[in-house]
């Protein structure tokens, strides 16, 4: 199945007819061919034929390199996610958020500092197990269709580089729409298959990998968004933290690594000069290494910050906002 050539019969996200191939790619891990294709009429991208929805599970245990990053990316990020997503929603204190795919709760760590009752899903038990013994916030293991009636009702739910992993993102969003109370918000961050890295990287973009499904652009997620009962929606992206040095972006390698090693150090050393600055770029030149970090770097961008952020939509990661 996995080697097949067939066109797939619809879009596995709008069900409408109609895909072109993007892109044909191999990866050591991944049995055959990875085919990727572009529906022409929602625009989403997405990988056809797929695994088998065991194998797919099978690809998240414990040695996932998420769950593996050191302290310093991982509160980076995590600091990173909570200063542009929940910042401005942790107003009144005691708000319920829920978070889809916590890992080892880093996130939900600083929301509950920040005055947040947080409730974690996570499909691999380790991390959410190591979750609740480091910061004693709730995780339940499985995924948000299976538990989520069974966790009541948040005002916010929050999944952040989740949704590509989906076998079905349609039925993700009706059970993410489902744990929301009226008017509470979901939060989508994705990669940005529409953005400038996207094009400029081609197959080589960071966002293809073996383990994303599902990608979106702005268009293509706020469209399915709404099909699933969500109301104003509002879309913008920022680029992960781990990422934002130009010079170490796999899209521009292949201007740089063909040069010898005394250009090319000067290459990667000159790109990354020339990176703009940003909130993210200062979390990974000087990044927390622990909760308590996170939360004063949190604190002091909190009191600097003044007025409205300007949102961009031409960056790496796609953030997606909608009201139930």
């Amino acid at each position: 199945m996995v080697g097949s050539d067939t066109r797939p019969a619809a879009c596995p996200s709008c069900a409408r007819r109609g895909a072109h191939r993007l892109w044909t790619l191999r990866f050591a891990a991944h049995p055959g061919p990875f085919r990727l294709w572009a529906c022409e009429v929602c625009g989403v991208v997405f990988h056809w034929p797929r695994l088998p929805a065991e194998a797919i599970s099978g690809q998240y245990g414990s040695d996932y390199y998420i769950f593996s990053l050191p302290p310093a990316r991982r509160w980076s990020r995590a600091a990173q996610l909570y200063l542009e997503l929940l910042l401005p929603l942790e107003k009144p204190p005691g708000r319920r958020l829920l978070e889809v795919g916590c890992a080892q709760g880093d996130l939900l760590a600083i929301a509950r500092h920040r005055g947040w009752d947080v409730h974690g899903l996570e499909i691999s038990p380790e991390p959410a197990r190591r979750a609740t013994a480091e910061y004693g916030v709730p995780v339940e293991i499985g995924t948000l269709e299976e538990q989520g009636a069974h966790l009541g009702l948040f005002d916010v739910a929050i999944a952040t580089d989740v949704i590509e992993h989906v076998t079905s993102p349609r039925r993700f969003l009706e059970a993410m729409r489902a744990a929301l109370v009226p008017g509470g918000r979901a939060i989508l961050e994705t990669p940005n298959a529409a953005g400038l890295w996207s094009r400029l990287g081609g197959r080589r973009w960071i966002g293809y990998n073996r383990f994303h499904l599902f990608l979106f652009g702005p268009g293509s997620l706020v469209r399915l968004m709404r099909a699933c009962g969500f109301r104003d929606c509002r879309a913008w992206t920022t680029t992960h933290a781990a990422h934002v040095l130009w010079g170490h972006r796999p899209e521009l390698d292949a201007l740089v690594r063909h040069l010898p090693a005394a250009l090319r150090w000067r290459a990667t050393r000159g790109l990354n000069r020339i990176t703009p600055g940003s909130r993210a770029l200062d979390l990974w030149l000087d990044p927390p290494t622990s909760l308590s970090e996170a939360l004063e770097r949190i604190e002091t961008y909190r009191a600097r910050a003044a007025g409205p952020r300007r949102r961009r939509l031409s960056g790496d990661n796609l953030a997606v906002v909608g009201r139930a």
